[in-house]
Protein backbone atom coordinates (compact mmCIF):
# COMPACT_ATOMS: atom_id res chain seq x y z
CA UNK A 1 0.00 0.00 0.00
CA UNK A 2 1.38 3.41 -0.98
CA UNK A 3 2.00 6.04 1.66
CA UNK A 4 -0.27 9.06 1.76
CA UNK A 5 0.76 12.71 2.01
CA UNK A 6 1.43 12.28 5.73
CA UNK A 7 4.01 9.54 5.28
CA UNK A 8 1.89 6.67 6.63
CA UNK A 9 -0.13 3.83 5.11
CA UNK A 10 -2.78 3.99 7.82
CA UNK A 11 -6.35 4.90 6.88
CA UNK A 12 -7.19 6.46 10.26
CA UNK A 13 -5.06 8.45 12.71
CA UNK A 14 -5.24 9.14 16.43
CA UNK A 15 -5.60 12.70 17.71
CA UNK A 16 -1.98 12.51 18.87
CA UNK A 17 -0.81 11.65 15.37
CA UNK A 18 -2.93 14.43 13.86
CA UNK A 19 -1.48 16.84 16.42
CA UNK A 20 2.09 15.96 15.42
CA UNK A 21 1.27 16.26 11.73
CA UNK A 22 -0.29 19.71 12.21
CA UNK A 23 2.23 20.84 14.85
CA UNK A 24 -0.46 21.57 17.45
CA UNK A 25 -1.46 20.18 20.85
CA UNK A 26 -3.66 17.08 21.02
CA UNK A 27 -6.27 19.12 22.88
CA UNK A 28 -6.46 21.46 19.88
CA UNK A 29 -7.28 18.53 17.61
CA UNK A 30 -10.00 17.42 20.02
CA UNK A 31 -11.48 20.92 19.92
CA UNK A 32 -11.46 20.86 16.11
CA UNK A 33 -13.41 17.60 16.17
CA UNK A 34 -15.83 18.67 18.92
CA UNK A 35 -16.44 21.95 17.12
CA UNK A 36 -17.26 20.20 13.85
CA UNK A 37 -14.30 21.67 11.99
CA UNK A 38 -12.53 18.33 11.55
CA UNK A 39 -14.45 15.16 10.85
CA UNK A 40 -13.65 12.43 13.37
CA UNK A 41 -15.25 9.57 15.27
CA UNK A 42 -14.95 7.81 18.61
CA UNK A 43 -13.84 4.22 19.23
CA UNK A 44 -16.83 2.34 20.77
CA UNK A 45 -16.50 2.12 24.56
CA UNK A 46 -13.65 4.61 24.65
CA UNK A 47 -13.01 8.34 24.67
CA UNK A 48 -10.39 7.95 21.95
CA UNK A 49 -11.06 9.55 18.60
CA UNK A 50 -9.92 8.66 15.11
CA UNK A 51 -9.62 10.82 12.01
CA UNK A 52 -9.69 9.34 8.53
CA UNK A 53 -6.67 10.38 6.48
CA UNK A 54 -8.98 11.63 3.72
CA UNK A 55 -10.77 13.91 6.21
CA UNK A 56 -7.43 15.30 7.45
CA UNK A 57 -6.24 15.90 3.89
CA UNK A 58 -9.40 17.91 3.18
CA UNK A 59 -9.01 19.80 6.46
CA UNK A 60 -5.38 20.89 6.01
CA UNK A 61 -6.06 21.88 2.40
CA UNK A 62 -9.19 23.89 3.25
CA UNK A 63 -7.50 25.74 6.12
CA UNK A 64 -4.04 26.10 4.62
CA UNK A 65 -2.43 24.30 7.54
CA UNK A 66 1.24 23.40 7.00
CA UNK A 67 1.97 19.84 8.04
CA UNK A 68 4.90 17.50 8.53
CA UNK A 69 5.28 13.92 7.33
CA UNK A 70 4.18 11.59 10.08
CA UNK A 71 6.33 8.53 9.53
CA UNK A 72 9.69 9.80 10.92
CA UNK A 73 8.04 11.00 14.12
CA UNK A 74 5.98 7.84 14.59
CA UNK A 75 9.19 5.82 14.62
CA UNK A 76 10.21 7.44 17.93
CA UNK A 77 6.76 7.46 19.51
CA UNK A 78 5.76 4.68 21.91
CA UNK A 79 2.15 3.60 21.53
CA UNK A 80 0.56 2.85 24.90
CA UNK A 81 -2.91 1.35 25.33
CA UNK A 82 -4.40 1.68 28.83
CA UNK A 83 -7.26 -0.73 29.49
CA UNK A 84 -9.02 0.21 32.72
CA UNK A 85 -12.53 0.80 34.05
CA UNK A 86 -11.32 3.90 35.92
CA UNK A 87 -11.54 6.50 33.17
CA UNK A 88 -10.51 9.35 35.44
CA UNK A 89 -7.24 7.62 36.24
CA UNK A 90 -6.51 6.68 32.64
CA UNK A 91 -7.22 10.21 31.41
CA UNK A 92 -4.78 11.58 33.99
CA UNK A 93 -2.09 9.13 32.93
CA UNK A 94 -2.71 9.89 29.28
CA UNK A 95 -2.40 13.63 29.78
CA UNK A 96 0.87 13.28 31.69
CA UNK A 97 2.47 10.90 29.19
CA UNK A 98 1.28 12.98 26.23
CA UNK A 99 2.67 16.15 27.77
CA UNK A 100 6.01 14.41 28.35
CA UNK A 101 6.23 13.69 24.63
CA UNK A 102 7.29 10.54 22.86
CA UNK A 103 4.05 8.72 23.66
CA UNK A 104 0.81 8.12 21.81
CA UNK A 105 -1.65 7.06 24.50
CA UNK A 106 -5.03 5.45 23.93
CA UNK A 107 -7.56 4.23 26.47
CA UNK A 108 -10.23 1.56 26.59
CA UNK A 109 -12.67 0.66 29.37
CA UNK A 110 -12.87 -3.08 28.74
CA UNK A 111 -11.36 -5.97 26.83
CA UNK A 112 -13.78 -5.65 23.91
CA UNK A 113 -13.13 -1.97 23.25
CA UNK A 114 -9.41 -2.65 23.69
CA UNK A 115 -9.56 -5.35 21.01
CA UNK A 116 -11.34 -2.92 18.68
CA UNK A 117 -8.64 -0.30 19.31
CA UNK A 118 -5.94 -2.89 18.58
CA UNK A 119 -7.65 -3.64 15.29
CA UNK A 120 -6.81 -0.20 13.92
CA UNK A 121 -3.29 0.12 15.33
CA UNK A 122 -0.84 -2.17 17.10
CA UNK A 123 0.34 -0.72 20.45
CA UNK A 124 3.91 -1.06 21.65
CA UNK A 125 2.70 -1.39 25.24
CA UNK A 126 -0.60 -2.60 26.71
CA UNK A 127 -1.40 -2.00 30.39
CA UNK A 128 -4.39 -4.23 31.17
CA UNK A 129 -6.24 -3.79 34.45
CA UNK A 130 -7.59 -7.13 35.62
CA UNK A 131 -10.98 -5.60 36.47
CA UNK A 132 -11.54 -4.81 32.78
CA UNK A 133 -11.91 -8.45 31.74
CA UNK A 134 -10.12 -11.78 31.67
CA UNK A 135 -6.43 -10.89 31.31
CA UNK A 136 -5.42 -14.39 30.21
CA UNK A 137 -8.06 -14.58 27.46
CA UNK A 138 -7.11 -11.08 26.32
CA UNK A 139 -3.37 -11.67 26.02
CA UNK A 140 -3.89 -15.12 24.48
CA UNK A 141 -6.10 -13.66 21.74
CA UNK A 142 -3.62 -10.90 20.86
CA UNK A 143 -0.52 -13.06 21.13
CA UNK A 144 -2.02 -15.31 18.48
CA UNK A 145 -1.62 -12.46 15.98
CA UNK A 146 1.79 -12.24 14.34
CA UNK A 147 1.86 -8.43 14.40
CA UNK A 148 1.66 -8.44 18.23
CA UNK A 149 4.87 -10.42 18.66
CA UNK A 150 6.77 -7.35 19.89
CA UNK A 151 4.00 -5.79 21.97
CA UNK A 152 4.78 -5.60 25.68
CA UNK A 153 1.94 -6.53 28.05
CA UNK A 154 1.65 -5.36 31.64
CA UNK A 155 -1.07 -6.40 34.11
CA UNK A 156 -2.34 -3.98 36.73
CA UNK A 157 -4.58 -4.53 39.72
CA UNK A 158 -5.07 -3.90 43.42
CA UNK A 159 -4.46 -7.51 44.44
CA UNK A 160 -3.25 -10.71 42.84
CA UNK A 161 -4.18 -14.02 44.55
CA UNK A 162 -0.89 -15.67 43.64
CA UNK A 163 1.19 -12.52 43.51
CA UNK A 164 0.69 -12.35 39.76
CA UNK A 165 2.83 -15.41 39.04
CA UNK A 166 0.16 -17.05 36.86
CA UNK A 167 -0.14 -13.91 34.75
CA UNK A 168 3.59 -13.55 34.16
CA UNK A 169 3.68 -17.20 33.13
CA UNK A 170 1.02 -16.48 30.52
CA UNK A 171 2.94 -13.65 28.89
CA UNK A 172 2.58 -10.49 30.97
CA UNK A 173 5.99 -8.90 31.36
CA UNK A 174 5.26 -7.09 34.62
CA UNK A 175 2.72 -6.77 37.39
CA UNK A 176 1.89 -3.17 38.36
CA UNK A 177 0.14 -2.79 41.69
CA UNK A 178 -2.66 -0.22 41.98
CA UNK A 179 -2.90 2.52 42.83
CA UNK A 180 0.27 3.34 40.96
CA UNK A 181 1.88 6.66 40.14
CA UNK A 182 2.63 7.81 36.61
CA UNK A 183 6.31 7.57 37.54
CA UNK A 184 5.97 3.85 38.30
CA UNK A 185 4.19 3.25 35.00
CA UNK A 186 6.74 5.32 33.10
CA UNK A 187 9.62 3.35 34.60
CA UNK A 188 7.94 0.08 33.61
CA UNK A 189 7.17 0.97 30.00
CA UNK A 190 10.55 2.59 29.34
CA UNK A 191 12.64 -0.13 30.99
CA UNK A 192 14.44 -2.63 28.74
CA UNK A 193 12.45 -5.77 28.03
CA UNK A 194 13.19 -8.18 30.86
CA UNK A 195 11.80 -11.37 32.31
CA UNK A 196 8.57 -10.98 34.29
CA UNK A 197 8.84 -8.59 37.23
CA UNK A 198 6.72 -6.66 39.68
CA UNK A 199 6.32 -2.88 39.84
CA UNK A 200 4.75 -0.48 42.29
Amino acid sequence: MAQNAFGTEKEALTTGEVARICNVAARTVSKWIDGGRLEGYRIPGSRDRRVHVSALENFVTAHGIPFTAEAPQMATSTRVLLVDLDRTATETVREVLTDLGGFTVETASDALSAAIACGSSVPDVVVFDCSAGDPVAFITALRSRANFARTRFFASGATFPDGGISLTRRGFEAIIHKPYSVRVLLEAVTAPRLNARHAG
